[in-house]
């Protein structure tokens, strides 16, 4: 009887391991944080960096798995920026074209460390910044092959993979289909537009990513993200 409940306690630690590495176990659900001080007034802040668009753009591309993983589930990251600066200051670096980053796992974070790059450096930690934000776009499926698990976009001062709920250096953190986007089945399409305005921000490094988790039986899928030019992101710092 002895060997019968230690071979089932090792057979449960063996099974909650293997769920514990693999990401598709840990859904997200809705997420809605919002931390930092009240919103910028109007004049209350110099405008240190300023991104933003004239026109949509798409991010086309297909999201395959790096390596050799499990079907089952597929992670990727996007880092955001607009195309134009109204506003470019020494390190910001959120100006360009979005760009898809994969990884095996959401949970552990092993993304590669070039997609790991802050959207901003601040010269000085001591420095309180505002920053006020638009992100209004859709996200699109190709095909019947894959479902969306969860999707979620986060602001933090360290570069933050699984979206916590109360880790002070997180600013940010929007995810799931009531705080998120609207998700649309039969277009199989995200819809969302999130706008954020805080001050009282204090940083060294600042990240501004979404975060996507796919689950479905193909190796890779079209992925097509559509930035809208209403979305802009600013960073102010604030008179002292």
């Amino acid at each position: 009887m002895n060997k019968i409940i230690r071979l089932a306690v090792l057979l449960l630690c063996f099974c909650s391991c293997a769920i514990d590495n693999d990401a598709i176990y840990y859904p997200v659900g809705n997420v809605d944080v919002e931390n930092g001080g009240p919103a910028l007034e109007d004049g209350k802040g110099e405008l240190v960096a300023r991104s933003y668009n004239t026109e949509d753009y798409v991010l086309d591309t297909v999201a395959q798995y790096p390596g050799n993983p499990t079907l089952g589930k597929l992670t990727f990251m996007v880092n955001l920026k607009n195309q134009l600066a109204g506003q470019e200051a020494n390190g910001f670096n959120g100006i360009g074209t979005s760009g898809l980053t994969m990884s095996l796992g959401y949970k552990d974070g092993n993304y590669p460390e070039e997609s790991q790059v802050p959207v901003y450096a601040s010269p000085d930690v001591t420095t309180a910044y505002a920053v006020k934000l638009r992100l209004k776009g859709e996200l699109t499926l190709s095909g019947d092959d894959w479902m969306i698990d969860f999707v979620y976009v986060q602001l933090a001062s360290l570069f933050q993979p699984y979206p916590p709920a109360s880790f002070p250096e997180v600013f940010m953190c929007k995810g799931g289909e009531q705080s998120f986007a609207c998700f649309d089945s039969f277009r199989r399409t995200w819809t969302f537009d999130i706008e954020y305005n805080r001050s009282n921000l204090f940083f060294s490094q600042l990240y501004f990513n979404l975060f996507v988790n796919l689950a479905g039986q193909k190796r890779e899928d079209r992925i097509r993200l559509r930035i809208d030019k209403e979305s802009f992101f600013e960073i102010y710092k604030l008179e002292e």
